[in-house]
């Protein structure tokens, strides 16, 4: 292979398996600690979209398949294949703002936390995601479980047109006008995207000017009763309350009241979206309405908040450096029964960093509710699923033995996947699980149309490296 003809043709830097500073770079193409076993034959940092088409036509000529990098938190580790060239998209992280018109376009590889900070400069918001250091990227391919879901939608929703290079090496814009097929698979085809997506451009919001959080801690003892009751007066709360239920490590100052329970409680949390602290107060005090509210361990209530301390909270939940597995689903299954069959799961936990979360309806609509304009496909009264978090590789066997047992409980209540965060590795079905019938037919058949030579890997690509 020549790859100086690539290095000579491109502005970015060419790095080959047989180069020395590859290994470095393959293990930074993968955010998990759990790294793939697998390995592609370069990878290619580009420094502008000439770049990627300059790629693009290079692997097409010389029979190498692609994958594109964005810089998420794909735990599964789809940007490193085996074989075939990893376009890495990190250098691209420009953005410019109209207020006047709420709009942004942004270029794929800037974390949630960077585009609330630059649009908070112009008062105004997009449905980020929740973990601060997620890129834009495979964020928006996959749909995008947001903040402030119930109210804005999933972020795919407010995609109005995303530039493209696809398989011919050709730069195109998708959307409702312009390649409209492909404009409908981009929003949400997710890591099997048959394109790479070089700039985003997004419908913005109002900044919420008074975020305000109420958070509730409560014995698992409780939990059946105090699942159904949050999750009923959730439904009374306006839409612009994010209601979420954990199962975690209890905060030291309440360690001693959870002894029995291995130290683990259940927390609730609401963040208001709020335009005026009247509001706020007003929509998070529906919680104080409940009997059970009389038995919890501790509260915080209308607290102050902002996009920034929201990215800082997630942070901690899930740590960078880590070493990760994910599942994750939407449902329409009773929470207190889906809780439940977790309880001794967290409670016998090999990690105390594990974290089980759903978050809730809000505002008398699901959750989650899909559109015929997109690929997307989830619709749920409820969405989550469990993190295993630990840190050593000797303890691995005990939390992937672990996960397993929480997937096989959860897989009775799932009825869809998020295509973002699913283990797709492990139980290839789970692709075809993420979207319904007749969008998947859809989907494969816009795929054979703008990749008929299946230049782009798709979803899978091998396993990870502790075999399951």
């Amino acid at each position: 292979m020549n790859w100086d003809e690539l290095r000579k043709r491109i502005k970015g830097s060419v790095v080959t398996a047989t180069d020395p500073e590859f290994a470095a770079v393959k293990a930074a193409m993968v955010w998990n600690e759990v790294k793939p076993d697998r390995s592609p034959d370069v990878i290619v940092t580009v420094n502008n979209d000439d770049d990627v088409v300059e790629a693009i036509n290079f692997a097409r000529k010389n029979g190498l398949k692609v994958v594109a990098h964005g810089g998420g938190h794909t735990w599964c580790g789809l940007a490193v294949r085996n074989g075939g060239m990893t376009i890495d998209l990190s250098k691209l992280t420009e953005s410019t703002i109209d207020k006047a018109k709420r709009t942004a376009s942004i270029q794929p590889v800037i974390s949630n936390r960077e585009l609330a900070r630059r649009l908070g400069e112009y008062d105004l918001a997009f449905p980020i995601g929740h973990c601060p250091t997620v890129k834009a990227s495979g964020y928006l391919l996959s749909g995008g479980m947001s903040w402030n879901l119930s109210e804005w939608g999933p972020a795919c929703f407010s995609v109005l047109a995303i530039e493209l290079v696809t398989a011919d090496g050709k730069k195109v814009k998708a959307s409702t006008t312009e390649h409209p097929d492909l404009f409908w698979a981009a929003r949400g085809c997710g890591p099997g995207m048959f394109a790479v997506a070089t700039r985003f451009h997004l419908q913005c919001y109002p900044l919420p000017k008074f975020i305000m959080t109420s958070t509730y801690f409560y014995s698992l003892d409780h939990l059946r009763e105090v699942v159904d009751e949050v999750t009923a007066l959730g439904w009374k709360m306006p839409s612009m309350v994010e209601l979420s239920i954990f199962l975690l490590k209890a905060p030291p100052e309440l360690a001693d009241q959870c002894k029995k329970n291995n130290g683990k409680l259940c927390m609730v949390t609401a963040v208001a979206f709020a335009h005026t602290k009247e509001e706020g107060v007003a929509a998070l005090a529906i919680l104080e309405q409940g009997a059970m509210v009389k038995t919890c361990l501790a509260k915080n209530l209308n607290e102050a908040s902002n996009f920034e301390k929201l990215s800082d909270v997630s942070g901690v939940a899930w740590p960078e450096n880590h070493r990760n597995l994910c599942e994750n689903q939407c449902s329409k299954a009773k929470p207190s029964d889906i809780l439940m069959a977790l309880r001794d799961k967290i409670i016998d936990a090999p990690s105390a960093k594990s974290v089980i979360v759903f978050c809730q309806s809000t505002g008398q609509h699901n959750l989650v509710e899909t559109r015929e304009d997109v690929a997307f496909s989830m619709e749920a009264q409820s969405y989550g699923g469990s993190w295993a978090i630990w840190e050593k590789p000797e303890d691995d066997a005990a939390n992937l033995k672990w996960q397993d047992e929480v997937i096989a409980i959860i897989k009775p209540f799932t009825n869809k996947h998020y295509i973002g965060e699913t283990d797709i590795v492990q139980d290839n079905a789970r692709v075809q699980e993420s979207y319904t019938p007749e969008k998947w037919q859809k989907l494969e058949k816009i795929r054979a149309k703008y990749d008929p030579d299946g230049l782009f890997f798709g979803y899978l690509g091998g396993t990870v490296s502790s075999k399951r």
